[in-house]
């Protein structure tokens, strides 16, 4: 009866074993499958356009007079009423910049354009940088792929694809050290926040143990 009541107690443990390590393991499926579903969920995004509540806004007279400005003869003054148009929001401004990018003559005008836009992190500016990749002035496009690298968003690697396959060596190189860039960012803020929402918290800080 001993024995048997031994064999019993074994037989149990081994199941027991052996559920728990199955339950573990279901367990931990589950985890892999909730961490890659958060990880879509995660990925840093830019936003659409930056708004400014307190600025200043021109009368219409002012704002019809400044896209004017933008075809001057002086290309520093055209520059200045781009670089106002664009502060002000000016719904027609994306359109204006479009046509400076194509038409202007002067390149340093346009890589001052590039550089304007890249001060603002949003999709607005993204894709008005990405129009530059099709400019027929290599500096624009090697200088539009230079600062897309700071635009942390996946759709930032899409608008960089085409220079991949661009004519000149200098802005397919650039346009991969942006898309390594911007890639690596991602994953270190995937892992990141992956590791603030799966990782256990301390219940109490350093600063509190000192306190105590």
């Amino acid at each position: 009866m001993r024995n048997l009541l031994l064999i019993l107690i074994f037989i149990t443990s081994i199941y027991f074993y052996f559920q728990q390590k199955k339950n573990k393991e279901v367990e931990q499926k589950k985890i892999e499958t909730l961490k890659k579903e958060e990880i879509k969920k995660i990925e840093p995004k830019l936003p659409d356009y930056i708004t400014n509540e307190y600025m200043l806004q021109l009368s219409k007279t002012t704002i019809i007079t400044l896209k004017k400005l933008v075809y001057d003869t002086n290309e520093n003054i055209r520059f200045s009423a781009i670089e106002l148009l664009w502060q002000l929001k000016d719904k027609d401004t994306p359109k204006i910049i479009k046509n400076a990018l194509d038409t202007e003559t002067e390149t340093s005008i346009k890589l001052k354009i590039i550089e304007m836009l890249s001060k603002e992190k949003s999709k607005l500016s993204l894709y008005l940088i990405a129009h530059g990749l099709k400019n027929y002035d290599r500096e624009v496009k090697i200088k539009a792929c230079e600062v897309m690298g700071d635009f942390i968003d996946k759709e930032t690697i899409e608008l960089l694809t085409p220079a991949l396959n661009d004519y000149d060596d200098d802005v397919k190189k650039r346009a991969i050290e942006s898309v390594k860039k911007v890639k690596s960012a991602i994953e270190q803020h995937r892992e990141q926040k992956v590791k603030e929402i799966f990782e256990p918290k301390p219940i109490f800080t350093t600063h509190d143990t000192i306190s105590r």
